[in-house]
């Protein structure tokens, strides 16, 4: 009973951890000749011009890399280049349309726009899928609003 109790714990604790995961903050794992992972490391170093172009590069190699794209956005919007980034951010999700990272960071590139009602319908798609970056999302906007 209690390796079933400790292997159920496992699975949810993944389970759990998969909802968290945010691609931007996670260590990168460098594999030379990946253009994607060159630009995580980047962006973990805080380069973000340098993040950009390889996460460019990322794309093009791949252009159904929502990944790529979504980080494009995030290294755009850091630039403070947001109609870009929403762009990048709107064609991670032409590629899968669920990836919650794309949604809430378009919402946050949304609201640096000054468009709270473009961040509320990002919001409402992530409570539909049930994500827990809609509280992030929502503390955001209502921060925005005051």
């Amino acid at each position: 009973m209690k390796i079933l109790v400790c292997v159920l714990a496992l699975l949810l604790g993944s389970a759990l951890s998969a909802f968290a995961y945010d691609p931007a903050k996670q260590p990168p794992v460098v594999e030379p000749d990946s253009a994607y992972e060159l630009g995580r490391v980047h962006v973990h170093n805080g380069d973000m011009e340098k993040a950009f172009l390889h996460f460019r590069r990322a794309v093009v190699e791949d252009p159904e890399d929502f990944r790529a794209h979504t980080l494009m956005g995030y290294s755009l919007r850091h630039l403070g280049r947001l109609d870009e980034a929403i762009a990048a951010y709107s064609k991670a999700l032409a590629v899968k349309p669920t990836y919650a990272e794309a949604i809430e960071y378009r919402g946050m590139a949304y609201l640096l726009r000054g468009n709270r009602v473009a961040a509320m319908r990002d919001y409402q798609k992530l409570v539909l899928l049930r994500s827990p970056l809609a509280e992030d999302l929502k503390k955001l906007i209502d921060e925005s609003g005051k």
